[in-house]
Order: structure tokens, then C-alpha cells, then sequence
């Protein structure tokens, strides 16, 4: 199989690899579109400390099922996508709710979607992989993990409807987020980013966008009469974004640390903000598989703006073209068609 292979930071080669092979419980899958991520895109630019080089990119897919290992309960043809990790179902976070924290779930994974082909490992077979209902297109499909991601972070704050919500970030992350919070009833949703074009979709959405080219927070104080925003979402991953983002929330509102931050990444709260504004800090990592689930339901109902999303398609041979673009903002998602 042909397959898109990181082999050190800012090296991608395309690559003739071996069949995978199923073994129990495993199928492997025939790719039809799998979507870039910035996930995928830092993995190329500096690494990863838990995916160790070379490793072949991509975890967003949709495909049909190719070989079946002894025991999965699915058929050759059918059309799946999937969630990346599944947890054991044992541990005491798996017990007390928190699936998602499941210390074992990124240890069976799917990695690898940028390929012709990929192997499902059983655990996520058992507990992650799902079935495409009949006219939902590919790359649609392939949205099931971000959109998920999305759904546990909108889980883990209060309801937007009525509530003035500022998204930090205007890339395709924040766009599943403004839509759902638009289809949520938010009375106002604002996006704060520097991308022009990426700022244009969001507004062609119907959401008040903010170019962080000026100051953020005499913007946004000038748009809300100084009140600020009842929710804060920060999709963004920088320190010092993350680190403005309290002083950008309303009275007794509640900030997101969507984006995942370095470990040693640390954020200078002004205790009073917390105390005497009961300003609350929440933070979301991943999804469950109930959120799985919902994400799939919503793309087959039509209420994500796919082609916002994914903005452009590509062979795997042109991928040099397609990470310039993306590295410069020019594209929101691509999918790769193999």
C-alpha cells in the first residue's frame, strides 16, 4: 500500500508499505478519505512525545471494511469510520465516568489514515468503530473525531443558549464550534484570529468575527459594553492566549481550555477573577464513545457546515502542495482521497 510516512520533524515522504494484516478481533479498512488535522500538522513540524518516528500520519478517516480478523462483528464492504481510541471499560476512571481518561485508551489506537489502507485494533472494533449510514459522504463522515472532541468540550460548560460566547481560534476546530453554539441558540457568538480568510467563513455563518491584529480585549470590551463573554473557548493551543483568556470573560462566566497546551505551560489567573467574579476554569480532553456516537448522528443530519470544513480534496501524491497550504492558513481541512 501507498501510505504518507513521517519519518523526523518536517520530513514526509510517500512510501510503498506492507499490506497490514488482520489479526483477532482487528479489521483493516480501505481508505476512501481521510482529513488533515493540526494534530497531524505539529506531529510534522516538532514531533510528538508519545508517536515515535517514523510513524504513518492521519486519524481522521471514513473507508470500507477490507479483511476481517476472526471474531469482529463486521462485514467485508461495509462503510465505517471511527473513533481514534477506546477505553477499557475496568479502570477506575472508566468506572467513575471519565472514559475519556482512560490511562490504557491511547495505547490501542487508530493511527495512520494517511494510506491506502489501515488497521483497527480490536479494542476500538469492540468499542469505536462505526457503522456510515447510507448518503453521508466520506470526508463528511471522516469529521466524526473532531466533531466529538467539540461535543464533550460543549459538555463540560453550561447550555450557550442565551449567552454571549467568544471563540479563540478561527480555524476549523472553532468552526464546528460556532456552528454548534449558533444551532445551540448562543444570542451572540464571536471568533478572535488572525486568518482573513479562515475569519470569512466563520462570518459567513452568521458569527461576529475579531482580527487579533488589534487588541482583543478593547475589541471585545467595545462589542459587549465591557460586560465581556459568558463562555470563553480557547482552541488555539498557545500559552499566551490561553493565559489572556480569563481576563476576556464576563462576570460568573466560564472559560474552556479546549486546546491541549505543553505540559510545562503555565497561566498567571488573577485570583479575584476566580474568587470575587466567579470566573470558572474548566478544561475538556477528547470524547467518549456517547460522543462518538452523537457526532456521527449530527453529520448524518446534515447540521455540520461540511463544506466549510473540508475545503479542498487531494491524491496523496500531492501532499507537499497541500501542507503549504495548510501551514499558511490557505485551507481549513483537506481530504485526501487515496
Amino acid at each position: 500500500m501507498r501510505a504518507l510516512v513521517c519519518e523526523s520533524p518536517g520530513h514526509v515522504v510517500l512510501r510503498e508499505l506492507p499490506d497490514p494484516e488482520p489479526g483477532p478481533g482487528e479489521v483493516v479498512v480501505r481508505v476512501e478519505a481521510t482529513l488533515t488535522c493540526g494534530t497531524d500538522l505539529k506531529l510534522v513540524k516538532r514531533g510528538h512525545p508519545k508517536v515515535p518516528f517514523p510513524t504513518v500520519l492521519g486519524h481522521e478517516f471514513c473507508g470500507r471494511v477490507l479483511r476481517v480478523g476472526a471474531g469482529a462483528p463486521f462485514s467485508e464492504g461495509e462503510r465505517v469510520t471511527s473513533a481514534v481510541s477506546a477505553p477499557c471499560g475496568a479502570c477506575r476512571e472508566c468506572h467513575n465516568g471519565h472514559p475519556n481518561l482512560c490511562g490504557t485508551a491511547f495505547d490501542h489506537r487508530v493511527w495512520g489514515t494517511w494510506a491506502e489502507l489501515v488497521k483497527v485494533p480490536a479494542r476500538i472494533v469492540r468499542y469505536g468503530l462505526l457503522r456510515v449510514p447510507d448518503g453521508l459522504a466520506p470526508a463528511a463522515a471522516a469529521l466524526l473525531d473532531p466533531l466529538a472532541s467539540v461535543l464533550r468540550g460543549l459538555g463540560r460548560v453550561p447550555d450557550a443558549a442565551g449567552r454571549t460566547v467568544l471563540v479563540l481560534g478561527a480555524g476549523p476546530i472553532a468552526l464546528l464550534f460556532t456552528s454548534q453554539l449558533l444551532k445551540r441558540g448562543a444570542s451572540r457568538v464571536f471568533v478572535a484570529g488572525r486568518s482573513p480568510g479562515r475569519l470569512a467563513a466563520h462570518a459567513a455563518l452568521g458569527v461576529e468575527t475579531i482580527s487579533t491584529r488589534e487588541s482583543l480585549t478593547a475589541r471585545l470590551w467595545d462589542l459587549t459594553e465591557g460586560q465581556g463573554a459568558d463562555l470563553v473557548i480557547e482552541t488555539t493551543g498557545a500559552p499566551s492566549i490561553a493565559d489572556e483568556a480569563p481576563g476576556l470573560a464576563a462576570r460568573g462566566g466560564t472559560v474552556l481550555l479546549f486546546a491541549g497546551l505543553v505540559r510545562e505551560a503555565r497561566l498567571a489567573v488573577l485570583a479575584h477573577r476566580i474568587h470575587y467574579d466567579e470566573v470558572s476554569l474548566v478544561g475538556s480532553f477528547h470524547y467518549t464513545a456517547d460522543d462518538a456516537r452523537a457526532s456521527l448522528d449530527l453529520l448524518a443530519r446534515g447540521e455540520v457546515p461540511i463544506d466549510r470544513l473540508v475545503t479542498a480534496e487531494s491524491p496523496l501524491e500531492q501532499y507537499p502542495f497541500v501542507l503549504e497550504r495548510l501551514s499558511r492558513g490557505m485551507e481549513m481541512k483537506v481530504a485526501f482521497l487515496p
